[in-house]
């Protein structure tokens, strides 16, 4: 059915109505990232005239999963997806869905990030976006180039600032409010959002943040940024002297390189850093989140932020180099000392449940701890922790995924893996978590608090209490949660490397 035609600040858009909700597909927030535009910035687009169609989704962006989105993958991947109950003047809250999948997979386009059932059960605009990933998006050659101005950092980063941007302008016209702005995401997308709240350009852009499953600390500096560049380089088979081909290399060689740099990487850095991510470049992002937040650099506004139960389980079934198979190995080229008390930690665990124990609380739990910790200092924070199981997931890896979650947020169950994962048997109780975990993300979007506006059940998260919100078949308050683990990893970095 056709929808209602809006009017962008650069053209009209025309739509499409599904199921009494409007929906506008392929929305492009930026110029095609090509030719001499690739590893620069973002640039906006130009007027057009006349009514573009903005039914389909656009082009995902180039990653090693060819079926990652719907549609095509190609470097013109700039767009983004709304979803609003109407075309209005209401000014309802605005969701921003970043996804995830460690900077080198994931698209907007995906089935289990529909945005429709959050629309129109939480009456609000709900916006996904893509940012370019990989090589692409995350690696830094500013170094190697030298004085040339042909590259630029933190692509993706730049590039969902860019979208932030596109919706403080536009969003009006689509039913939502430009001053009720939250950003979500999860994994990688969720690790962006941690960092995009001490990010000096995407001040006053969003207003609220959700942090599903992030890894705070996977933030690399100069130096160990030009490293892995230099490696990808040497993949490629180009020169320092020749960097310049980078501009026209082809993109399924680009991406070949991508994939075998992540598995090098991830067999010489077991769980603790990824080889793609944001740059602490001292300009654009100019120090490691944390710091910045321990010092009082940034701006303060509502988070909630929390974690899933065997996190790692889902890096796992994306690349099983991702995940250490014990603390020796995770530790051996970083912090030897601390094998012995992290595995004593988790005696409690059986074998192969212990190793993604370790795993998931290197990459997410312990960093996302430090980082509610310290956020908590300057700003209302509250922290969860996923821990409902579903059949298959129990069967096959022994915990939750955070694409499980991803669909409780959004309320999604019709996605193919989502539909293998709940069988029959469990969409009653599913669809019970479901409610209670969007009513909390939809709360939290419309007043800065995941609570009803009558009456606290989740209380702030501080380093004092340490409250933290169970979802599970029943939800509950818990004060610091495995706290012997977390006692075991203070003192140990982990996912930041200069």
């Amino acid at each position: 059915m056709i929808g209602s035609i809006v009017t962008t600040a650069k053209g009209h858009l025309q739509g499409t109505m599904e199921n009494d909700i409007c929906v506008w597909r392929g929305v492009r927030y930026a110029k095609a990232p090509i030719d001499a535009l690739r590893f620069r910035s973002p640039e906006p687009v130009e007027k057009w005239s006349g009514v573009l169609d903005a039914v389909e989704f656009g082009a995902f962006q180039p990653q090693p999963n060819d079926g990652a989105g719907k549609g095509n993958m190609d470097e013109d991947c700039l767009y983004l997806n709304i979803w609003s109950p109407r075309a209005d003047d209401k000014k309802r809250p605005v969701m921003v869905w970043v996804p995830g999948g460690t900077y080198i997979s994931g698209a907007g386009s995906t089935g289990q990030f529909n945005g429709h059932s959050l629309a129109k059960n939480g009456d609000v605009v709900v916006v996904s976006i893509q940012y370019r990933l990989g090589a692409l998006g995350f690696l830094d050659f500013t170094d190697l180039a030298g004085e040339t101005e042909e590259f630029e950092t933190n692509l993706g980063l730049r590039d969902q600032v860019a979208s932030l941007k596109w919706v403080q302008e536009n969003i009006e016209v689509f039913g939502g409010d430009p001053e009720n702005v939250t950003i979500f995401g999860d994994l990688s997308g969720g690790s962006a959002v941690t960092t995009l709240l001490t990010v000096p350009s995407a001040r006053g852009l969003f207003h609220k943040a959700i942090a599903e499953s992030p890894s705070p600390a996977c933030i690399a500096g100069k130096g160990s940024a030009r490293q892995v560049s230099e490696r990808f380089l040497q993949i490629l088979g180009i020169g320092m002297d020749e960097i310049h081909r980078l501009k026209t290399i082809s993109v399924a060689d680009i991406i070949a390189a991508s994939s075998r740099l992540q598995q090098e990487n991830a067999q010489a850095f077991p769980g603790l850093l990824l080889p793609f991510g944001p740059v602490v470049d001292g300009d654009f992002l100019p120090d490691y989140p944390l710091d910045s937040i321990r010092s009082k650099k940034t701006e303060g506004i509502p988070l909630l932020i929390g974690i899933n139960r065997d996190e790692a389980s889902s890096l796992g079934q994306l690349d099983p180099h991702l995940i250490p198979s014990n603390a020796e190995m995770m530790f051996e080229n970083t912090d030897p000392g601390a094998k012995e008390r992290i595995n004593n930690a988790y005696w409690f665990f059986p074998e192969r449940e212990a190793a993604f124990g370790i795993g998931s609380d290197a990459v997410n739990h312990i960093s996302s701890i430090r980082y509610a910790e310290a956020y908590s200092k300057i700003e209302r924070t509250w922290m969860y922790h996923y821990d409902r199981k579903t059949a298959s997931i129990c069967l096959e890896n022994g915990g939750g995924a955070s694409i499980v979650e991803n669909s409780f947020a959004l309320q999604n169950f019709s996605a193919t893996l989502v539909e293998r994962i709940h069988s029959i048997r469990f969409r009653s109780a599913a669809h019970k978590v479901s409610n209670r975990i969007k009513n909390h993300w939809v709360n939290f979007a419309k007043y800065g608090n995941p609570n009803p506006p009558l009456g606290e059940i989740w209380p702030k998260y501080n380093e004092a209490n340490r409250y933290t919100m169970i979802f599970n078949k029943r939800d509950y308050i818990e004060k610091d949660p495995n706290r012997m683990i977390r006692l075991a990893w203070e003192g140990i970095g982990g996912g930041t490397y200069k």
